[in-house]
Order: structure tokens, then sequence, then C-alpha cells
């Protein structure tokens, strides 16, 4: 027996839900992490006078898991798409890529950044 185009519709549907629920994890997970280097630094800091330099290593960590999951996000977009292919759903895909793949950009520009003076730092 072939599966109906309806029954495709709805195992899509439930693995847009699984991407965008990985993604979700994947942003919470780098604000965890973040947040306790943040915190791990700031206690350094208050005991023993040390630089801002860990700062840059929870921001790179912190920018490279928002990267991830805004790309989990934009699969979860493009799959949805799929399942309702409408004018509409069409145009606001576009413009959800437009923009998740411009803050990807900028971030990823900033991470660039972080990591070539974290390593004319160490030099």
């Amino acid at each position: 027996m072939k599966p109906s185009m309806e029954s495709i519709g709805h195992i899509l549907e439930y693995l847009v839900l699984i991407i965008e629920f990985v993604s979700a994890g994947i942003l919470l997970l780098g604000f965890g992490k973040a947040a306790l280097g943040f915190i791990k630094i700031e206690w350094k800091n208050a005991l023993a006078k040390h630089s801002a330099n860990g700062l840059s290593q929870v921001r790179l960590t912190l920018g490279t898991y928002i990267l991830l999951g805004l790309d989990f996000y934009i699969v979860s977009d493009i799959v949805h798409s799929m399942i309702r292919p409408e004018l509409n759903e069409l145009i606001n895909l576009a413009l959800i890529v437009v923009m998740r793949t411009t803050i990807g950009f900028f971030l990823s520009k900033e991470i660039a950044d972080i990591e070539k003076s974290s390593v004319h730092e160490t030099e």
C-alpha cells in the first residue's frame, strides 16, 4: 500500500517540529555553556584579577551555537515550505531565510574577528 500525500505531509510536519526542537535545544545548550563560562570567568576575575580574554572565548562559543541553531531553523523553514508551497508561505520563507542568513553572515564575521584577535593575543 502506497502512502498518500496527506500522510507524507503529516510525517513532514512532525519532522519540522523535531528539527525546530533540536534547534531550540542547540540554542539553549549554547546559552547554558556561555552562561557557565561567563560565570567561571567572572569568578576567576574576582579572585585573581585576570584579563577579559576569556570573554572572547565565551562569545565565540555562544556565536557558534547560535549559527548552528539558525541553520537548523532554516532547514525547518524549507521543509515547512515543501509541505505548504503557497505563495504566501514562500514569501514568508524568503523573508525568514534572508533575515536569518543576514544574521548568520554578520555573526560569522564577528566570530572570525574574535578568532583572529585570539590568535594575535596568544602570539
